[in-house]
């Protein structure tokens, strides 16, 4: 993503926060944004397609940040898992998304819809896959069903709370109440195996979604083209760990351990640089790669 193409995001973010997504036109962003009505038509054709750039953004921040957090943890580490969910939140309160959620009641984009869609079925699939990390493999039949109905009481505990205090609330420790009840409904499920979330409701959100699968022959090329357009004079510790994080990728036997570590640290030295925005993306595309290497999963 180029800087340009940020700038308007960024504008068009602040627009549908402070006015509302329904009440901010096209030309609030292109005055906001101090850009041409032609520069705003080469990154995006509506305003609709700002506001799927803005979530897209979000998702691979929090996609990005729950690996972190697992790095050198091990996946069955039910406080992990605390955090990794929370993560999400976190990311959205530090954006304001839930202002701009708020103001898409009635909104029958349906580019938008589809989206939102499409990141409640991932969280879902990323949560079931997390459950049977924690819980392990007998509860693989019954972990989407576990996965909705955490979903649904995080997000539920959490209104609720916060329309009686008026205060934000921490998720953290509405998350770990939560998992206290899942802790307790499992051998229930497992023992009836009353489901509501049917293996036919899966196959059909499973059908609704598709990830672009990350290869090493992909990241390779995605990487080596970066490298190609960093300027000369760019510091001397981002051109060292991209081709630090080339090398190891290009060896017969990368080691997981050695890329996890140079991840931990490569996004930094492009942080507020044209750059950034595409070494973000090779950082979370990294990220899935490993956890593909590691354990077959998903997001």
């Amino acid at each position: 993503m180029n800087t340009r193409k940020r700038q308007i995001i960024h504008a068009a973010r602040q627009l549908f926060i402070e006015k509302g997504y329904n009440n901010t036109f096209i030309n609030d962003i292109i005055s906001a944004a101090n850009i041409s009505k032609g520069t705003f038509y080469n990154h995006f054709t509506s305003k609709s397609e700002c506001l799927i750039a803005i979530l897209e953004e979000t998702r691979e921040e929090t996609i990005s940040a729950r690996y972190q957090v697992a790095v050198n943890k091990e996946l069955n580490d039910k406080t992990v898992l605390i955090k990794q969910i929370s993560l999400l939140i976190h990311v959205n309160r530090k954006r304001n998304l839930v202002q701009i959620f708020e103001t898409l009641a009635g909104n029958a984009d349906k580019e938008i819809k589809a989206l939102l869609e499409k990141h409640m079925i991932l969280e879902l699939e990323w949560l079931a896959s997390r459950f049977i990390d924690v819980y392990g493999e007998k509860i693989r039949d019954i972990a989407y069903e576990c996965a909705v109905q955490t979903t649904g009481m995080i997000q539920q505990t959490i209104r609720t709370i916060t329309i009686a205090t008026n205060q934000l609330v921490s998720p953290e420790a509405v998350i770990k109440s939560v998992l206290d009840y899942i802790d307790a409904m499992i051998p229930r499920l497992l023992e009836t195996k009353n489901l509501t979330i049917t293996p036919d409701i899966i196959q059909a959100l499973h059908l609704k979604i598709e990830e672009q699968l990350v290869t090493k022959e992909s990241l390779i090329e995605q990487l080596q083209g970066f490298i190609e357009k960093l300027p000369n004079d760019f510091p001397e510790n981002g051109i060292e760990l991209s081709n630090y994080l080339l090398k190891e990728l290009q060896s017969t036997e990368e080691k997981i351990y050695v890329l996890e570590a140079i991840l931990l640290s490569f996004s930094k030295p492009f942080k507020n640089t044209p750059h950034e925005a595409e070494a973000n993306e090779i950082t979370i595309a990294f990220w899935r790669y490993l956890h593909i290497k590691k354990c077959g999963g998903n997001n």
